[in-house]
């Protein structure tokens, strides 16, 4: 087929040099290796190439450490390099991942990593020199696990992996043991001041087991009734999402209570929108009825709020005519609506603030605070800033106060005319009373009857 024999291939490459060949390339591309003839030395000494070849050699691919675990497996890099299968090193480095993404839950993303490098290597420090027999066991069983000493979610090994620091929660628990301890041991001592140090020790011992035997069946207890607590939760929680779902099935099946859309979640869209619109302008009546000040008569009061309500609706409904001729859809129509009046709101407020700031009452807040912050020896930037803030808040209330006026100005009816008591005691005693008080009428003969009997 067009190859030389393997006899003289093999007599070509055996009489070049043995140090020629190290590091060559072949006519196929790959690197060259050590032949026959250079693996046995001769005995007149031209066996030292052995050695050169060795040192030639690359290196292992599982020395190399995964891309992106570098610095948390670099503490444990020579256990990495004995793992001498490829599943091994996989389950490792699947489990590397799963531990990093559930620690960046706790210390983030960033400083997952180093944490996780620092319990390898107090992990490592734990053997005490002893050598790891099963390296992939240790990683996985040993090495990785976090090992929580009390119900902290950060604590690993009496540590914590967020702050570097002891752990509280570990020593407030030890603290706990040692106080028991120091109790079982004074119990001891005042009920049996006989014993003897050996047997007052396993006395001690005796009593603390048991002690810590009665509190972890207590303990086991109370966890029971949290889960059973847990699951009579659950089950309340249930019955009500499966309420609260069947109460907004039925309000998404109700019909629209304004143009009686069917489905329309009690109030379509278009409906909704001009229920907004219709909202914002009755507040921007009201706060331009207020800027005008407050007036003893609530007939004025009234007057004033349908005359500003009767303006501001006419530019709604100009704006709105004119779309609806332009053939823009009523959804449309009602968007724009919305919006014209939340912007008539915002500038009739903003008009009224700017009035009731330079109203009389806010000014003279001012220069009340003014005076009050330059007496305390305040700075003048400070004390106009004090005199700036006080003059809003005084117009804020002002409008508030306003507009309390205007509403009730408009629950009650405008027509309605308050008189003095003189006038409604004439009323009251000109109004029959017939119809509200039945005076029950004797007979004729009750009446002869009650009279003899006086």
């Amino acid at each position: 087929m067009g190859f030389p024999p393997l006899p003289e291939r093999a007599n070509e490459r055996e009489t070049e040099s043995g140090p020629a060949r190290i590091g060559a390339v072949d006519e196929r591309g790959g690197q060259g290796g050590p032949l026959r003839g250079e693996q046995q030395p001769d005995r007149a000494g031209e066996g030292q190439t052995a050695p050169e070849l060795v040192v030639a050699q690359s290196v292992p691919l599982r020395w190399s450490l995964p891309p992106g675990l570098e610095r948390v497996l670099d503490p444990v890099r020579l256990e990495w390099a004995r793992i001498g299968h490829a599943g091994g090193r996989t389950r490792v480095r699947v489990a590397l991942k799963a531990e990093l993404r559930r620690l960046a839950g706790i210390v983030g993303s960033e400083q997952a990593p180093v944490v996780l490098a620092e319990r390898f290597e107090r992990r490592l420090a734990a053997q005490h020199g002893e050598q790891v027999r099963e390296p992939v066991g240790w990683l996985l069983s040993r090495g990785l696990p976090q090992r929580a000493e009390c119900y902290a979610t950060a604590c690993d090994d009496q540590v914590r992996m967020d702050t570097g620091l002891v752990c509280p929660s570990c020593e407030l628990l030890i603290g706990d043991r040692r106080a028991l301890r120091h109790q079982v041991v004074q119990a001891v001592a005042a009920e049996l001041p006989r014993l003897a140090p050996t047997e007052a020790k396993a006395e001690v011992e005796r009593r603390l087991s048991r002690e810590v035997a009665l509190r972890a069946a207590r303990d086991a207890v109370r966890r029971e009734r949290a889960v059973v607590e847990r699951a009579r939760r659950e089950v309340v929680w249930a019955q009500q999402r499966e309420e609260l779902d069947l109460a907004k099935a039925e309000l998404a099946a109700r019909a629209c209570e304004e143009c009686g859309v069917p489905e329309a979640g009690g109030l379509c869209l278009v409906c909704s929108q001009n229920r907004t619109a219709r909202e914002a302008v009755e507040q921007a009546a009201q706060v331009a009825a207020a800027v005008n000040g407050l007036v003893k008569d609530l007939g004025v009061v009234a007057g004033r709020l349908d005359a500003c309500r009767v303006r501001l609706e006419g530019e709604v409904d100009r704006v709105t005519g004119r779309l609806r001729r332009e053939g823009m859809p009523e959804a449309g129509v009602a968007w724009e609506a919305r919006t014209l009046a939340e912007q008539l709101l915002r500038q009739e407020r903003a008009r009224a603030m700017d009035a009731l700031l330079n109203s009389v009452e806010a000014q003279v807040e001012a220069e009340r605070v003014f005076a009050i912050e330059r007496a305390r020896r305040s700075g003048e930037l400070q004390a106009r800033a004090a005199a700036e803030q006080a003059r809003q808040r005084c117009a804020e209330l002002l409008l508030a106060q306003r507009l309390g006026q205007v509403r009730a100005a408009d629950r009650q009816p405008a027509s309605e005319e308050i008189g003095g008591w003189r006038q409604r005691m004439v009323e009251l005693a000109a109004r029959p009373l017939d119809d509200q008080i039945r005076v029950p009428q004797p007979a004729a003969g009750e009446g002869r009857e009650a009279v003899s009997a006086a």
